[in-house]
């Protein structure tokens, strides 16, 4: 047998079956162009130039071991649709006298010519593209580098091994296949799982369960804390759930529909009902993915562009004035600060605004009612719970705070007055050791902090009568790392354009740090940048890994379209031959459809309602705390992933007909 016999076979086997492999091998393109693009830019060294580059590589790390563990799964699953099309075209090669050893060249041949043209493409569109996105990227950073082009060698040698072990293992998986079968067995693969399949209540009953403990722990979860420890507990029962009322409950729904006579026994419900009875065995396990992939859609955008829109709100949480200079009060020279500031602001003609000084002694203690307990946990020993339970004490002299609102209030040594950036403190007094101090007032406003939702923790500030009372109470509550006496405070708001401010705040702090290592400065237009670098980052990854799971979701569609579109074609002409025009034939088509296409995005859109209360309380672990811009967001991701989802139907649907008349 001539030598290039298996080759030439394999190549016209990919042409004769270009509609199923052309989809395949852009798909296998597009993960190869998708992880060597993260790890070029992952691995790039001008990320060391930028500031956050640290939470930005991590983000990007994590990116590649998802996208890696993306490519191995789906690249497995497409290729059991290839396998299962191509098994009665086995089977006759078999039938026609190949033997299986045979058979497995031509398999080897193929998998060779997809594997070089993927591999080919799918690196040099890396190549190509890498640089547009980490453009992107860095734009979404708000970063302007000076970085040339370059090709990361070592990042393609990766991505070639990786694919080359995926390519093998689906090589031999097909392989076991055809060995373990024999030619009747290959003839009749591809009609595999078309027996009416049988509904199980059991089943049906746990999907339920599954899903309404799913919905539970979302719509129960009353902290960030409790989110983030739950969100995947609920998200391991909604895929149960799913999967299961996909594969039965959707079954037995249809048997009760059969058991209707007056809904059944009409032509276009009699088809409709009984044609996906016949197959939703195999139609059941594409549309669950289909369902769970758009909720991974859906919840990926709508989380990350929440994060990145809701920058601006975030850092005002973190950063009430723009500016804020803290020293000890007793060690610290605040005229020659206030003189370093004035002198780079006239370098920069930046101007400030809100200028406010002060005397302040902060602390973390733990609250049990009035009570607060000395914070006692090492800084190693932290953790989620912590924050969540600790809450932030700053206190202030009345003298200052009578001179920075205009006021004059009046307090005795067991007096203070409070103001909670949260919920309201609720109580009449407050206890620190054997000091017990009566609340006189609870105050609305203060001018260095304002109110806003706290999640995680509790921030107070109290004003005491002087102080010797300040000096007390921290020092009754003071943590051994904490400083060993009261501090100072100068807090200012800038006005002029970002990239001014940015380089203002860079000198300001050089400055102050050479005059006094130990003064502490926070600055919003320097956490401004880190922002920037993590929100943009993870908005990135989110539209990276959103587009991956989009294209797996149109394949899945599109492959599920075509495998129906053989299927369907005998069985609509036998109804043409047993009396239904085409008018009817086409509506019952359309009504199989409509329902096989919308019910996975109904099911998305009923996912993601049922995680929304989850996905805000994670968002404000991040300080995230805007509900109505994040169901904006979720809202818009929700439309525009429906109009996608739409023109895909479209279009398949189109292919669909064409296949079956």
């Amino acid at each position: 047998m001539n030598k290039f016999f298996y080759p030439r076979l394999a190549l016209v086997n990919l042409k004769k079956n270009g509609n199923t492999y052309i989809p395949y091998i852009l798909t296998c393109i597009g993960s190869i162009i998708a992880f060597y693009t993260m790890v070029s830019i992952h691995s790039n060294k001008g990320l060391d130039q930028m500031p956050g580059s640290i939470n930005l590589k991590t983000i990007l790390f994590l990116g590649i071991i998802v996208i890696g563990i993306f490519a191995v799964i789906f690249l497995f699953y497409t290729n059991s649709f290839l396998i299962k099309r191509r098994k009665k075209e086995l089977g006759l090669y078999s039938i026609l006298g190949l033997e299986k050893k045979h058979i497995a060249r031509v398999l080897f041949y193929e998998t060779v010519f997809v594997t070089v043209i993927s591999l080919s493409l799918g690196l040099i569109g890396g190549i190509l593209i890498g640089k547009l996105l980490f453009l992107l990227l860095l734009n979404i950073v708000h970063f302007k580098s000076p970085l040339s082009f370059h090709i990361d060698y070592w990042g393609l040698l990766i991505t070639t091994g990786v694919f080359l072990v995926i390519f093998g293992l689906t090589l031999l998986t097909n392989f076991l296949q055809v060995k373990l079968s024999n030619p009747i067995d290959l003839l009749k693969g591809g009609q595999h799982g078309e027996k009416e399949p049988k509904s199980s209540w059991i089943v049906t009953v746990i999907g339920l369960v599954s899903l309404g403990a799913g919905y539970g722990i979302a719509l129960s979860v009353k902290t960030p804390l409790e989110a983030l420890m739950l969100f995947f507990v609920a998200v391991v029962f909604v895929i149960i759930g799913t999967y299961a009322l996909f594969i039965s409950g959707s079954i037995t729904l249809l048997k009760q529909l059969k058991k209707n006579k007056k809904f059944y026994y009409q032509s276009r419900n009699f088809i409709s009902v009984s044609g996906m009875i016949y197959r939703m065995k195999q139609n059941a396990v594409g549309l669950a993915n289909i369902c769970i992939l758009s909720t991974m859609v859906l919840v990926t955008l709508s989380t990350t562009v929440s994060l990145y829109v809701g920058q601006e709100g975030m850092r005002r949480d973190f950063y009430p004035m723009d500016v804020s200079i803290i020293g000890e009060a007793g060690n610290t020279d605040f005229d020659e600060v206030k003189a370093l500031v004035e002198s780079e602001k006239e370098k920069l003609k930046v101007r400030s605004s809100d200028e406010i000084s002060f005397d302040l002694a902060r602390f973390r203690a733990f609250q049990e009612g009035s009570h607060f307990l000395k914070d006692m946990v090492d800084d190693e020993s932290t953790d989620a719970r912590y924050y969540e339970r600790i809450s932030n004490i700053t206190l202030i002299p009345l003298d200052d705070y009578n001179r920075l609102t205009g006021g004059n209030k009046s307090l005795a040594e067991n007096e203070m007055l409070i103001f909670s950036v949260g919920d309201d403190y609720g109580q009449a007094t407050i206890v620190f050791g054997d000091a017990q101090y009566l609340i006189t007032e609870q105050l609305e406003a203060i001018p260095m902090d304002f109110k806003k939702t706290q999640d995680m923790g509790q921030t107070y500030y109290l004003i005491v009568k002087d102080d010797a009372v300040m000096e007390a109470v921290y020092q009754t509550m003071k943590n051994d790392d904490d400083p060993q006496t009261t501090l100072h405070a100068l807090m200012f708001n800038l006005d002029g354009d970002e990239d001014t401010l940015n380089t203002f705040s860079a000198k300001l702090r050089t400055a102050v740090t050479q005059s006094n290592p130990d003064i502490n400065i926070q600055n919003l237009y320097e956490a401004l940048t880190e922002l920037y670098f993590f929100f943009g980052g993870f908005l990135f990854l989110g539209v990276f890994l959103g587009s991956l799971f989009m294209m797996a979701t149109v394949l899945i569609i599109y492959f599920k379209q075509i495998s129906e579109g053989y299927e369907d074609s005998e069985r609509f002409e036998i109804m043409e031959k047993v009396g239904m025009d085409k008018t009817e034939v086409k509506k019952t088509i359309r009504k199989q459809i409509l329902m096989v296409f919308f019910l996975p995005l109904a099911g998305a859109i009923v996912h993601v309602a049922f995680a929304f209360p989850v996905i805000t309380k994670m968002l404000a672990a991040f300080r995230l705390t805007n509900v109505t811009l994040i169901f904006l967001c979720t809202l818009a991701g929700v439309v525009v992933y429906a109009l996608v989802y739409t023109g895909v139907y479209l279009l398949t649907a189109r292919s669909y007909y064409k296949m079956i008349h």
